[in-house]
């Protein structure tokens, strides 16, 4: 039983290590691996995957339908802009935060559209967190 316990705790070990080394040589594939979670009103949270490829965009999963239009995440700085999918001058979301190394968040503003046919605009404190992708089954 203790050697099982030894071999599955170096088996984390060495695991652990390559997604470490894997983070260093390509940060493009590392960066793929994570997710953003941006709670922006009190009961409303935007999550999405950050692109595998620098200079694509991500998905958003929005009450209305919107594509991100502006997505950048490097050097401890997040941005991301998504308009309305049907009425593109019509913007709907604004993350603007950088990296708070103390806290481990990305800490800015938010503007963000909530309305149908009129504009119904708020704003305020964000605080972003990443965290690694969960698999899909």
């Amino acid at each position: 039983m203790n050697r099982i316990s030894r071999t599955a705790g170096c088996v984390a070990l060495l695991l652990m290590s390559a997604l470490a080394l894997l983070e260093a040589i390509c940060p493009a594939v590392a960066s793929s691996l994570k997710t953003i979670t941006c709670p922006y009103l009190q009961a409303e949270d935007l999550r999405f995957d950050v692109p595998a490829n620098l200079g694509d965009l991500p998905t958003i999963d929005f009450d209305y339908p919107a594509k991100v239009t502006i997505f950048s995440f490097r050097d401890g700085h997040l941005l991301l802009v998504a308009m309305d999918e049907s009425e593109p001058s019509r913007l709907r979301i604004v993350i603007s935060a950088q990296l708070n190394k103390a806290r481990g968040s990305y800490d800015g503003q938010f503007v963000v559209d909530m309305g149908g046919n009129e504009l119904q605009l708020d704003s305020g404190p964000v605080s972003c967190r990443v965290g690694r992708r969960q698999q899909q089954k």
